[in-house]
């Protein structure tokens, strides 16, 4: 099994990240001997080609393939950039001493079938990174205040795990923020939580598409621009906005073939509040105005992913033209 080949899998991006910044300072390799290749706009031979070549100036060097999404189970999408893993599979054969060759799959499972990933699996080290349960994300949140002496409430506590959702990544960053704010305070009530902590993604692309429809361009572009601002990544925005259209369309569908709101909380598995804000959602625009704004959507993937438009500029122009 090869030391210097690694391959970090699972839907904690942040978790990968992390794992990855410890592997390159562990191998003491400086970060202008560090390359990233981003296999969803990328081909991956111009990763192993890299990886192939010998360091310049420098005993090793470190070469990072991330979102090599085509080695796992996640089916791939019309306008995905396709990846052959045959170059990829020669250099797994003889991998070079002198390169650490680092593949992020930000993916729940690796597709066993493919040849690539047989091979990982005997030659590589491998590493799981799941998201944490939300009992140990709290627990997690609990200890790092209480570490600085603080105690917060319980409906603090539970406006708090709200807003930061599932998200390790953003549970670090926003409870930084909140013990920075907190420094001479002993206690943490919820208006404390409202006032500091950012809400959740999720909750802020759903003010976007309901900014949309009711035409306050203004104000999806506020929201829009407050995302941009803590770092996310308009391609993650642009997914789940896509995601809400798609769910828009869907509930709109089910409606027309007559089920009630309890039968569409039934059929996504969701609480009554929610399935209640669906079904109102989904009355709120024509079906055949949500396909049109998910044809728009779906020509701003293709054009952002094959390098006609700026990412943050092509949802800009989404939100101002829609």
């Amino acid at each position: 099994m090869a030391e210097n080949v690694w391959l970090f899998y699972g839907e904690d991006a942040f978790h990968i990240k992390n794992r990855i910044n410890q592997l390159v300072r562990q191998h003491e390799i400086d970060e202008f001997n560090v390359t990233t290749y981003d296999c969803e706009e990328t081909d991956i031979n111009e990763a192993v080609n890299d990886a192939m070549t010998i360091p310049f100036m420098s005993e090793k060097k470190a070469v990072i393939a991330k979102n090599a999404l085509f080695l796992s189970t996640k089916k791939a999408a019309k306008n995905d950039l396709e990846q052959d893993p045959a170059r990829l599979v020669e250099y797994l054969e003889n991998p070079p001493e002198e390169t650490l060759f680092i593949l992020s799959v930000p993916h729940a499972s690796l597709n066993g079938k493919l040849k690539a990933v047989k091979m990982l699996k005997e030659r590589a080290k491998i590493v799981e990174c799941r998201l944490k349960s939300p009992q140990d994300l709290t627990s997690w949140v609990k200890r790092q205040l209480a570490n600085q002496g603080l105690h917060i409430e319980t409906e603090a506590l539970k406006e708090l795990m709200r807003r930061i959702g599932k998200s390790t990544e953003m549970a670090y960053l926003e409870l930084k923020k909140l013990l920075l704010y907190a420094t001479d305070m002993e206690t943490i009530d919820k208006a404390t939580v409202e006032k500091v902590i950012t809400k959740n993604i999720e909750d802020n692309v759903y003010e976007i598409t309901n900014a949309l429809l009711e035409k306050d361009h203004r104000r999806a572009l506020e929201v829009y621009h407050d995302l941009i601002l803590y770092s996310e990544d308009p391609l993650r925005i642009l997914g789940i906005v896509v995601a809400k259209f798609r769910e828009m369309l869907e509930v709109k569908t089910l409606l027309e073939q007559g089920l009630s709101q309890s039968d569409i909380q039934q059929h996504f598995d969701v609480k009554s509040g929610r399935a209640y804000f669906m079904v109102e959602n989904a009355k709120t625009a024509s079906k055949e105005a949500i396909e049109k704004h998910l044809e728009h959507l779906e020509h701003l993937d293709f054009s952002i992913k094959s390098g006609r438009l700026d990412k943050k500029t092509a949802l800009e122009l989404f939100i101002l033209s829609t």
